[in-house]
């Protein structure tokens, strides 16, 4: 999609939220000529607002507001512009819902900006975050121009500000972003794990689960889903939706799985790697590991490369790192 619809009638966009993404998003609107109104509740002192971030948008031509939102004016913007941690209810996207004002997420307003980019779009209560940077490392082993992004790190936005244009992005998002987003289409679209999560912000499971669902808003026949074949859940979900659908599976074949008796990951009939040559701790993150090389081969990724990139990993700091060892342990 492009930023076309956005500058209709030459009304501004709403940005709810000034974390990384709320930064990102505004200044890449304002790069494409649309005024930009971007508040946060959070006031000068709140370290949830930076001000280096809230400057470059200042300084980008954007009108910023901290300490609370102009409901009025954001009920007359073009479209709502939402960070991932404003929950639904919040008053400006009440505002903005009551007077029919489109909410789009961060990823949308990236999306727009990297025509032609592929998308490994990875979600799941568990593994997303390991499995994503895992995914952006094995596509870059095996000789694809990759990039990780989203919720493990820097907004999708920021990267098309910075003027990168990599043919694949690992993407990680949470329910939270999902609920927004309406325009992303994953060329593999991936689910790591499902299990209760998030009821602080969710009245009920389903309607978490339902957020999470929406991984297949863009489903096609031509679509590509990679499912973990060990969770009841993910599979029901998954069951029906358009498209090729590959598994990962620990101690059950699969495209992708891990044999056991043999201690070997093994992709699709072949052995891939020994486990003893993975360098992350537990069987979770031989699954996370399973994942990834699954998504990296459905990319194109040659085998060796693949197993290249496995041998090379290191666990993400505080997930499951190891620090040191002490007589052998």
């Amino acid at each position: 999609m492009s930023f076309t619809r956005w500058r209709q009638g030459g009304r501004e966009a709403a940005v709810i939220g000034l974390g990384k993404s709320g930064v990102a998003a505004g200044l890449l609107l304002r790069r494409e000529g649309i005024p930009v109104y971007a508040s946060d509740r959070a006031g000068e002192a709140d370290k949830a607002v930076g001000a280096e971030g809230v400057g470059r948008l200042v300084r980008a031509g954007a009108e910023v507001q901290l300490g609370g939102h102009d409901l009025a004016r954001i009920a007359r913007a073009g479209v709502c512009v939402v960070s991932p941690g404003v929950p639904p209810g919040a008053p400006p996207l009440k505002a903005a819902r009551d007077a029919g004002v489109p909410i789009v997420s961060e990823l949308d307003v990236g999306y727009a900006a990297l025509p032609g980019t592929k998308f490994a779009v990875i979600t799941g209560t568990n593994g997303k975050t390991t499995t994503t940077a895992l995914t952006g490392h094995l596509l870059q082993a095996g000789g694809l121009g990759a990039i990780a992004a989203g919720n493990i790190g820097r907004p999708l936005a920021q990267f098309a500000i910075d003027g990168e244009r990599p043919e694949w992005v690992a993407l990680e998002i949470s329910s939270f972003q999902l609920h927004d987003t309406h325009d992303l289409v994953p060329t593999i679209g991936v689910m790591t794990k499902l299990a209760p999560d998030h009821l602080d912000r969710y009245a009920t499971l389903e309607e978490y689960y339902a957020d999470k669902d929406r991984l297949y808003l863009k489903a096609t026949a031509t679509s590509c889903w990679v499912t973990n074949g060990d969770d009841a859940e993910v599979e029901r979900r998954a069951a029906g939706r358009p498209g090729e659908r590959l598994r990962f599976r620990i101690g059950r074949e699969a495209e992708a799985w891990y044999a056991k008796e043999e201690r070997a990951l093994m992709l699709q009939g072949d052995r891939l790697l020994p486990r003893e040559e993975l360098g992350l701790l537990g069987d979770h993150n031989v699954a996370n590991a399973l994942c990834a090389s699954l998504i990296a081969w459905r990319a194109g990724a040659p085998f060796e490369g693949i197993r290249s990139g496995l041998r090379s990993f290191r666990a993400l700091p505080h997930r499951m790192e190891p620090v040191r060892s002490v007589a052998n342990v």
